[in-house]
């Protein structure tokens, strides 16, 4: 049985963004599991995934690959993965292993939701008159 458990939500107010939290070690036993989880998110049409890292106990070399893999596929096709609530002992991990450079990490889901929306608000260009010409 593998010792890993992941939920998958949907942010309500950001119909793409989809949460999956995870509970124990992301590992090779358990990327199985894992990836199951993504793909049945990217089949309803999430492009943007935050993964909630709160209760993962342990990330080894080939979770960090996975990530990567996964994070360089959501980005191909638009979207992307980003990372909340790192453990200390997993937050070292990605530190030692350089992917603190690759991800942008978050203090919370609550945070990195609020990070997304802010990014598409600052991405929709301002409001002009008909045919693009700005009304005085």
């Amino acid at each position: 049985m593998p010792d890993l458990h992941c939920r998958l939500q949907a942010v309500q107010s950001h119909p793409d963004i989809a949460v999956v939290t995870i509970l124990g070690s992301i590992d090779p036993r358990n990327l199985s599991t894992l990836e199951g989880v993504l793909q049945d998110a990217g089949r309803r049409g999430f492009r943007m995934v935050i993964l909630d890292l709160a209760e993962v106990r342990y990330i080894n070399s080939a979770g960090l690959a996975y990530l990567v893999n996964l994070s360089d596929g959501l980005a191909a096709r638009g979207g992307g993965l980003h990372l909340a609530n790192p453990q200390p002992k997993v937050k070292v991990v990605f530190d030692l292993m350089g992917v603190s450079e690759f991800f942008k990490l978050y203090k919370s889901v609550e945070s990195a939701v609020a990070a997304l929306a802010a990014s598409r608000a600052r991405r929709r260009p301002a409001s002009t008159g008909t045919f693009g010409r700005r009304h005085p």
